[in-house]
């Protein structure tokens, strides 16, 4: 659900950050109603809405949600403003009078986030997707770009929707990037990128996960490979 606090704004929950209550805006049925319509026209159908999106992404609010009114008669642009600045994980901006998804688009578009400085970056997989990772290198099957992790506990925690014992794939960041791989930072917990090579990839012992981050993945079923492009 979203809640307003006439001190702090928009926000997500039964509380504010301050403890207060707020007002509540929108029930978590239509906040999913919307939230579904939102990213379907930002990342996958634009077009199909006859929304204009230019090559970074962007299309115009007030268009976007005259679209959106004349299929929820209740939705408007205050309410999607609301969406986007109280939504945890950022997935929207709002600048200028334009709209864009930050990241998770399908279609084709040239986001200009800024270029990722960590060294490492990480990917959860299940054994299968894991092997062939290693074999032909991380690409993305349905979205414009991999969306990797910046942090082993996070992408364990990803690993975790598709498989219940996931592999930790570690990306060389730092070669990729030198090598001409694009990598951009969307927020303190995901990186974007294009196609990463496999030379740069290995995967990341699952002991290490445990005695770093206090997870515990089955370590008897983890076939911990040697990162093949140190062995050169």
């Amino acid at each position: 659900m979203i809640k307003h606090c006439s001190a702090h704004g928009f926000f997500r929950g039964e509380c504010c950050e301050c403890g207060l209550p707020g007002q509540l805006v929108l029930d978590e049925a239509k906040t999913e109603q919307l939230g579904r319509l939102v990213a379907g026209a930002l990342r996958h159908f634009p077009g199909d809405l006859n929304l204009a999106m230019d090559s970074k992404g962007w299309v115009d609010l007030l268009e976007l949600s005259d679209v959106i009114h004349r299929r929820h008669r209740w939705a408007d642009e205050n309410l999607v403003t609301a969406l986007v600045v109280s939504d945890p994980k950022k997935r929207y901006e709002i600048n200028n009078g334009r709209i864009r998804a930050r990241y998770g688009h399908s279609v084709s578009v040239e986001l200009d986030h800024p270029e990722n400085e960590l060294p490492l970056l990480y990917y959860g997989a299940n054994e299968e997707e894991a092997e062939r990772i290693l074999e032909v290198g991380l690409k993305s099957a349905s979205q414009r770009y991999v969306h990797l992790s910046t942090t082993p506990e996070k992408a364990w925690h990803v690993g975790t929707f598709r498989t219940s014992n996931p592999k930790v794939i570690q990306a060389d960041a730092a070669s990729a990037k030198a090598a001409g791989v694009k990598m951009m930072t969307v927020s303190d917990d995901i990186v974007i990128s294009e196609s990463i090579p496999p030379q740069f990839l290995s995967i990341l012992p699952a002991s290490d996960i445990a005695k770093q981050y206090g997870i515990k993945p089955d370590i008897s079923r983890q076939e911990l490979k040697p990162d093949k492009s140190n062995m050169q």
